[in-house]
């Protein structure tokens, strides 16, 4: 069994941290100060049963409403459960009342250990003493992480504390896709944190999905990826201002009301753009692939951000328009279309390879943006989640977007 020990002292003091799971010692300090007693955080590597647990309550994916190109018969009937060590799981040995500061100590050290030095792309944390968004916000901004804001993303988020967003403000019953965050964009996360605040009933949906990005690859059809890979994927955004009933205006997406921030925003990731009667649309052109850390992986959105996932979402689906009328789409680099069939065997791939599971009061999932994909299926009744984004923390030499013969 691994166990991380983090003596956390809430007076200021400095922590002593000792590691059987990695068997090296070293000290961290304390940045925050309170005048409660000490605790200490006994984090334990856990099993947890995933296949008895998905026994009781299998989450269908084939032929699920709502779940864009689910009819495929080459989609899984149910979901899998994860995998022992996909994620790695850690609870406190024994009780604790650690604060919100004393928990990122001990998740921190783990994360390093885990994620960044054994290039793992998952940690859960359960059974940790929090609660609230503030309580999650609390972790974040106490780790050690260059924290980003979601500017400039497609997804619908609110955010509700500092440097926290609710994780999709989508209707519940929808399902999404698998996908690495803001892989469409020059600005994306190497981290991205979940907190389960409301976790959804036993039966009732809602599983967080995720998926080993490196099992992708390796299952894509040579020729599609060799297209892609020549081609690359444009990108395309349409949002209006801020009207009623709108899906999400610009402003909301870009978290401001000046048009000049947008554009400089556009110039500072090289996206083109153009401004349409106070709307907006713009467009980039990214290779497919990303080299992190010396291995190749499939990084973009081809299919999640493709407009035929919002002609099988609640909101869009009986909508009759051009796919550049959607709020995103996506072409081959050269502007044209990309085939139905091309579009469905890459959600194909992507849902043999994904796991998922129900989140669990509490429960906090770190995931490495590159190595992990996440998801979420669609449900019914109570479900909330928060995110946290976090960028690179250090440079690998070896760490490019695989060119580009476009």
């Amino acid at each position: 069994m691994a166990a991380i020990l983090v003596t956390a002292y809430r007076c200021g003091r400095s922590r002593s941290v000792q590691t059987v799971w990695s068997r090296i010692s070293h000290k961290v300090h304390n940045s925050h100060a309170s005048t409660s007693f000490g605790t200490e955080v006994n984090l334990v590597e856990t099993h947890v049963d995933w296949a008895s647990r998905a026994k009781l309550h299998p989450a269908r994916i084939r032929g699920r409403k709502w779940l864009p190109g689910s009819a495929s018969p080459n989609y899984p009937e149910f979901l899998k459960p994860p995998r022992h060590g996909y994620p790695y799981v850690f609870t406190p040995e024994d009780d604790t009342t650690a604060s919100p500061e004393g928990c990122a100590v001990a998740v921190r050290k783990v994360v390093r250990e885990v994620l960044e030095k054994n290039k793992n792309g998952a940690v859960l944390f359960r059974g940790l003493p929090l609660q609230t968004a503030e309580d999650f916000s609390r972790v974040v901004n106490n780790m050690g992480l260059k924290l980003m804001r979601y500017e400039g993303g497609d997804g619908v988020r609110t955010e509700i504390a500092k440097a926290v967003y609710t994780a999709s403000d989508e209707p519940p019953e929808f399902c999404i896709e698998p996908h690495n965050e803001l892989s469409y964009s020059s600005h994306f996360p190497e981290k991205v944190i979940f907190f389960c605040l409301d976790p959804p009933s036993p039966g009732a949906g809602g599983e967080t999905v995720i998926a080993d990005v490196r099992e992708i690859l390796p299952r894509l059809d040579k020729d599609v990826v060799d297209t892609f890979e020549k081609l690359g994927v444009m990108y395309w955004h349409h949002l209006p201002t801020h009207s009623p009933g709108a899906y999400l205006s610009w402003q909301k997406a870009f978290l401001t009301e000046d048009r000049a921030a947008v554009d400089k925003h556009m110039i500072e990731n090289d996206t083109s753009w153009r401004w349409e009667d106070g709307n907006i649309s713009w467009w980039i052109t990214l290779p497919s692939m990303f080299r992190y850390r010396g291995q190749k992986l499939w990084f973009c959105c081809v299919h999640g951000n493709n407009a035929s996932f919002l002609k099988a979402h609640p909101l869009w689906f009986d909508k009759d328009l051009p796919n550049h009328h959607f709020p995103f789409t996506t072409y081959y680099g050269d502007g044209t279309d990309i085939e139905a069939e091309v579009l469905q065997h890459i959600r194909d791939v992507h849902w043999q390879v994904s796991m998922g599971f129900q989140m669990q009061k509490g429960d906090l999932l770190v995931l490495n943006n590159m190595y992990c994909q996440h998801a979420r299926l669609g449900f019914t009744g109570k479900r909330k989640l928060a995110v946290a984004l976090a960028k690179q923390e250090q440079d690998y030499s070896e760490d490019y977007r695989v060119s580009n013969r476009f």
